[in-house]
């Protein structure tokens, strides 16, 4: 009965498992995990949406040191969960060295409003080429 039930719980947690999506930032601790979907374009953009915004609320000072600076690992993780080309990512981060006092008028500015006007600057951009909605 003991191995019966071991055998159900080792398929139950594989199940969960490869239904999940985890977006991990191993030098804060902080992860997430999502459900993962077949609702069609719209719910994995749903889903992306939902990644960018937690990434940039639990990242939001590293992603603030990285823009600044035009590189750095958050930076590229942030294109990365925007689904930036390779090609087109130096543009990316270009983009928000350029953009910074935009993309931050202050030391209050939150994700959300970072984001926002990120979307606005990548539309308005011709070397990004993003046409993602991030809001």
């Amino acid at each position: 009965m003991k191995c019966l039930l071991n055998a159900a719980l080792t398929v139950a947690l594989g199940v969960a498992v490869c239904a999940c999506t985890i977006v991990s930032d191993p030098s804060s601790g902080a992860s997430g995990a999502t459900s993962g979907s077949s609702g069609g374009s719209g719910a994995a953009s749903t889903n992306r949406q939902q990644q960018v915004t937690e990434f940039a609320k639990i990242n939001l000072e590293r992603l603030r040191n990285d823009m600044a600076a035009g590189e750095g690992e958050y930076l590229s993780s942030l294109a990365v969960l925007l689904a930036i080309e390779p090609t087109r990512q130096p543009a990316f981060f270009a983009l928000t060295r350029e953009k910074f006092g935009v993309l931050f008028p202050s030391d209050r500015t939150g994700a959300t409003e970072m984001l926002a006007v990120l979307e606005q600057e990548m539309r308005a951009d011709p070397r990004v080429g993003q046409r993602v909605t991030l809001n």
